[in-house]
């Protein structure tokens, strides 16, 4: 086989896959972009009871807090690497009651609540806050999911 046609088996291969992970990453985030896809596991009852009790239930969803929301890139980026993590804690091991954040999530979750919330931030002396200092979370720590409700 002569060198322009295994370029251009290449430029196709290259082509569809790349048309595949396009599809791919699209359905992904159709499939998992509403927040009755979080609320699909057990774990989640009573976060989620909570929320639908909450005056953001109706101005922002999972994927509005808890995915990184500065580009497309790095919102798939978040959900495949909190997915993966999820998935693995729900079929491999055993969730725990409680769940607690991971670290990495946390600036992801400071920069939205900031991107909703920026004017009443600028009214504090918050919006001068070291990086590393407090976070929004630390003071609102039941917003929006109050307090655990049992779930039934």
């Amino acid at each position: 086989m002569d060198r322009a046609k295994k370029l251009k088996i290449i430029i196709l291969a290259g082509g569809i896959f790349l048309m595949a992970a396009g599809a791919g990453t699209a359905a992904m985030h159709k499939i998992t972009g509403n927040t009755a896809f979080c609320g699909t596991c057990h774990v989640m009852d009573n976060y989620m009871a909570s929320w639908e009790h909450s005056s953001h239930r109706e101005v922002a969803g999972c994927n509005d807090c808890h995915t990184d929301q500065r580009n497309y890139a790095a919102k798939t980026w978040s959900k495949v690497y909190a997915g993966s993590q999820h998935a693995f804690v729900n079929t491999v091991l055993t969730p725990p009651d409680h769940l607690k954040l991971y670290e990495a999530s946390k600036p992801i979750i400071q920069r939205n609540c900031l991107r909703c919330h920026d004017d009443l931030v600028a009214q504090t002396n918050l919006d001068k806050a070291e990086p590393g200092g407090k976070s929004c979370f630390d003071c609102h720590r039941s917003t929006p999911h109050g307090r655990e409700r049992p779930s039934t």
